[in-house]
């Protein structure tokens, strides 16, 4: 609820606090005196337009500022506090400064938070029962907890549909893309594994090469080591030259014992050389002069080099991507599959959606009828006797999170005239009345703790105005109410009674507000009552003691 109102520079108001307690407050003073711009102030505050004009003459700027008791509404974690302040400074240059808690907040904000907050009802005012969603919601609450679970069955089917949807988006829905990438993924792995490739075939593969491309060459050079070792073409074969100096060395060795050593290192060496030349002339025996096995070894090595080329550059790389590809196949494949059973599942999603739809539009059928009728009785005491009130509700192709009903609350008010969305209602006395009658009927199902009326007494009197103030009162029961008003009877009704006045101040002219006592207020419903002689002020008294 509403604690306390600030207003500064504001038109005739420059520093006005305003502290309505929890029950019915009503705000009451001469025309002209500044309570329509009290009530402007709220309707600043909540996001309301404004210009510069509404400034204080010679003031650079006008701060209107509240302090609000959060209450039961789902607020974003930054203003999860017990209190919020809500605060808007309008400027004669440069944007407007509004602030929720300290924090700056765009003025849109404002008015989305404070229409949780605060109803304010009258000609060209905020109210929150005009707008589509808000009358869904009141429509809901008072069919009760059946309806609640309706409701949510639908909310829960309608999310898992989203999801469903979202889970197919993201599969891809382009059939024919989805087979040329099948095919394309097929090839790839088809054209690798048919290589089959492997890191020791292909080192073997340029052993062999080299050794193809090179044999003829190979075959010369080894001859002619070969020959130098151990054939007699040359005039000395080395092996021949070590077995003379080997002859001469034992001979030597003889002699001299101290040569044994180095005489057997020279043997040594002999034999050596021997198992070199027999190895040569072995490798020279199997050395191979085949053109075709050269090109066999050329072909499957430029088959290694283009699959590189085309999917390494490394061998490893190869091998790497052919899982990844096998994987792409899998999951591909695995869509195809998934794609035609989230299909089914959307079907069958859709069709459960539909009839829990059908169900609670039916239930909220029943309930507009029940809500509609109570409506109408609460108009008929409220001088609206020709008025009409009804709730439609009509089923839309496209289901939301809230079902497929388009709700909308209607008034006809006065007899012949067609029911009309009630947004479209033209006069701000009627409106306000209409709001009285749907706020006492769903006093308890309605969220919004702050009510604020203007001009609701407009055009009646006699029994109606007594009507309308009992009415207020059961009303503010439940919620705090705020009521600006020119009846003596609805004045005395009040739990807080308020007085806007006008007072000079130096040469200029302000407007105040007065918490009045119990002997105040009798002076008030006395002028109200046309006079503050002995017989207003007798009236006002038995007034006061009737209505607490």
């Amino acid at each position: 609820m509403l604690h306390v109102l600030e207003v500064r520079n504001l038109a005739l108001i420059d520093n006005l606090t305003f502290y309505p307690g929890s029950g019915l407050n009503v705000i009451t003073g001469e025309t002209g005196a500044g309570k329509s711009m009290l009530l402007d102030a709220v309707g600043l505050l909540l996001g309301e337009r404004a210009s510069s004009e509404v400034i204080r003459s010679g003031e650079e700027s006008a701060l209107i500022q509240a302090v609000f008791s959060r209450g039961q509404t789902a607020w974003p974690p930054a203003l999860e506090t017990e209190e919020l302040i809500f605060s808007r400074e309008i400027r004669t240059t440069g944007p407007n400064v509004c602030r929720i808690n300290g924090r700056v907040e765009p003025l849109s904000q404002l008015a989305f938070w404070g229409q949780q907050l605060v109803d304010l009802h009258g000609q060209n005012k905020q109210q929150s029962l005009l707008i589509p969603a808000t009358q869904r919601e009141l429509l809901d609450a008072y069919g009760g907890e059946e309806l609640a679970q309706l409701k949510n069955k639908v909310l829960e089917l309608y999310q898992t549909h989203q999801k469903l949807l979202k889970d197919l988006a993201a599969l891809g829905g382009d059939d024919a893309a989805a087979a040329r990438q099948e095919d394309f993924l097929r090839f790839q792995i088809e054209e690798i594994a048919a290589a089959a490739l492997s890191a020791a075939e292909e080192q073997d593969l340029q052993i062999k090469f080299r050794r193809l491309s090179n044999a003829r060459q190979l075959w010369e050079r080894i001859a002619k080591v070969y020959a130098v070792l151990y054939e007699n073409s040359y005039k000395e074969a080395i092996i021949e030259q070590l077995g003379i100096a080997e002859k001469e060395l034992a001979a030597a060795s003889a002699l001299d014992e101290t040569l044994t050593g180095i005489m057997q290192q020279l043997a040594s060496a002999g034999e050596q050389i021997t198992e070199v030349a027999r190895e040569l002339r072995a490798y020279q025996d199997e050395l191979q002069l085949d053109d075709r096995e050269l090109q066999r070894v050329s072909e499957r090595l430029e088959t290694y080099r283009k699959i590189k080329q085309k999917y390494g550059p490394t061998l490893a790389d190869v091998e790497q991507l052919m899982g990844q590809l096998q994987s792409e196949l899998e999951e591909l494949l695995n869509r195809s599959s998934k794609r035609e059973s989230l299909a089914v599942r959307i079907t069958q999603t859709e069709q459960v959606l539909q009839q829990a739809a059908l169900t609670l539009s039916q239930k909220r059928q029943q309930t507009a009828s029940l809500l509609a009728a109570k409506i109408n009785q609460a108009l008929q005491s409220l001088a609206l006797q020709g008025a009409r009130f009804a709730i439609t509700v009509q089923q839309e192709v496209q289901c939301g999170p809230t079902g497929c009903d388009k709700i909308e609350f209607q008034l006809a008010a006065n007899t012949g005239e067609p029911l009309r969305p009630l947004a479209k209602t033209a006069s701000g006395g009627e409106i306000s009345r209409v709001m009285l009658a749907i706020k006492s009927v769903l006093a308890e199902q309605d969220s919004v703790a702050t009510l604020i009326f203007d001009e609701i007494d407009a055009g009646i009197g006699g029994l109606t105005v007594r009507n309308v103030a009992d009415k207020l009162k059961q009303l503010a029961k439940h919620r705090q109410v705020i009521c600006v008003t020119h009846q003596p009877l609805i004045a005395a009704a009040a739990d807080e009674h308020f007085l806007i006045y006008k007072e000079s101040k130096g040469k200029r002219t302000v407007t105040k507000i007065k918490h009045l006592t119990q002997a105040e207020r009798k002076i008030e419903l006395s002028r109200m009552l046309g006079g503050k002689d002995e017989v207003a002020m007798i009236h006002a008294q038995k007034l006061l003691e009737e209505m607490s």
